[in-house]
């Protein structure tokens, strides 16, 4: 399940029978299926586009910069699907209907929980924005593990936006986010912002002569 920047969640792969690992699933799963929460109950499913490649377990999905999702793996185990190495890129329907995207420009990127931050609207209606803070996740075994959706508090003087980061680590964990914005359903080009600082110290990388740091 990929949470996506509009609120709505993409739902692929798997099998409709059996259980993950060791080739006991069968009949796979071959329907994108996208939920909204924001529909009335019984009616938040529907059933998008099809693929024709098996992907049980070890199975990804994983939301990309352009609001596309990235779709790949399968199950190495499995004697009926042979392991795959194809990848597939799902389009949503907040990028079929042709409309522009929104642009913006951001200058801080490091924010600290209850702050505010300025955005720079560079095209798209600002009486139609909104946006949204998408967690960076890790996914595998039908899980996105880090998922998180969030819609800040904004508000806007012309062009220009003031976002208010989420108050606490209790409502946002802290890590990498994608921030996008959607001139209606349609979504920006996202920036990567970080919330909450590094309290695992993750990124200090070892100061040794011969280790060359990554230039993340």
């Amino acid at each position: 399940m990929a949470p996506l920047p509009d609120g709505t969640f993409l739902i692929v792969n798997g099998a409709k029978e059996g259980v993950a690992g060791f080739g006991l699933a069968s009949d796979p799963n071959f329907n994108a299926v996208l939920y909204d929460p924001s529909k009335p109950v019984n009616s938040r499913m529907s059933v998008m586009a099809n693929t024709t490649i098996a992907r049980l377990y070890h199975s990804e999905a994983l939301l990309m910069q352009d609001g596309r999702v990235l779709i790949s793996g399968s199950d190495p185990q499995s004697p009926f699907f042979p392991e795959e190495y194809r990848v597939e890129v799902f389009i949503p329907p907040y990028l079929l209907s042709g409309a522009p995207r929104p642009t913006f420009t951001i200058e801080e990127t490091d924010w600290v929980y209850g702050n505010t931050y300025e955005v720079e609207i560079t095209s798209g209606n600002i009486a139609n924005l909104k946006m949204s803070l998408i967690g960076m996740v890790s996914t595998t075994h039908g899980n996105s593990y880090g998922a998180r959706t969030l819609f800040p508090e904004f508000t806007c003087s012309g062009s220009t936006c003031t976002i208010t980061a989420p108050p606490d680590a209790h409502t946002c964990p802290p890590g990498w986010f994608h921030l996008f914005v959607l001139d209606g359903p349609t979504p920006s080009i996202s920036a990567f912002v970080r919330i909450g600082g590094d309290p695992a110290e993750l990124g200090n990388w070892p100061m040794l002569s011969d280790f060359t740091v990554p230039g993340v």
